[in-house]
């Protein structure tokens, strides 16, 4: 992709979409019962509450698909659930796919994720730009070629924000490393104490 292109935009799939629609619809209704079936509960407390979960529950639905990742002519923009922040291009340092040390916890959500960094080494994590939504790497190298087109010819690197980057870039790689050492480490104490109990007279 080069600026010619611009804007891209990048939101929560309608699958994902549909699966919040269905946890409110169906949270809604067990939420309203248990509210109605409080006997010490006034009335107007359990009409106010309600409202309070009618509202939250609207605001979720909007705010989920709110959130996006865009990029245009003047820089990228993160939209979340309660607030947006904006970078130019020429205030970013870099923009990197970076595997979420988290998905090996989780057992879902994206492997590779991507992130953009401010002029301090600050990184804006870029929503719905990772491996769940799209070709994360293509999409990265896409992002980036718009960069260096856009960011000015008077861009430089900021040499403290690249020591940043490269700290934090680091600490993911030990993170990561110590979560597969400590996976195989459990799967291994696993099958020892299998072995024992098995083989025990």
């Amino acid at each position: 992709m080069s600026a010619r292109l611009l804007p891209r935009e990048y939101r929560v799939h309608a699958r994902q979409m549909t699966a919040v629609y269905v946890a409110v619809g169906i949270g809604t209704p067990g939420v309203a019962l248990s509210v109605m079936n409080l006997d010490d509960a006034p009335g107007g407390v359990k009409a106010l509450v309600m409202a309070v979960i009618l509202v939250f529950f609207g605001w979720l639905v909007w705010a989920s698909k709110r959130c996006s990742t865009s990029a245009d002519l003047q820089g990228i923009r993160v939209r979340r659930f309660t607030r947006s922040r904006r970078l130019a291009w020429e205030d970013v340092q870099d923009i990197r796919a970076v595997p979420h040390p988290g998905a090996a916890l989780a057992g879902s959500g994206p492997n590779l994720v991507s992130y953009a960094y401010d002029s301090t080494g600050r990184r804006l994590r870029l929503v719905y730009v990772d491996d769940d939504h799209v070709d994360v790497r293509r999409e990265v190298d896409a992002l980036r070629a718009a960069w260096e087109e856009l960011r000015g010819p008077d861009w430089e690197a900021e040499p403290p924000a690249l020591r940043r980057m490269d700290r934090q870039a680091a600490r993911e790689r030990r993170t990561v490393a110590a979560l597969m050492w400590g996976t195989v480490g459990i799967v291994v104490a696993f099958l020892v104490a299998m072995v024992l109990l098995v083989t025990a007279d």
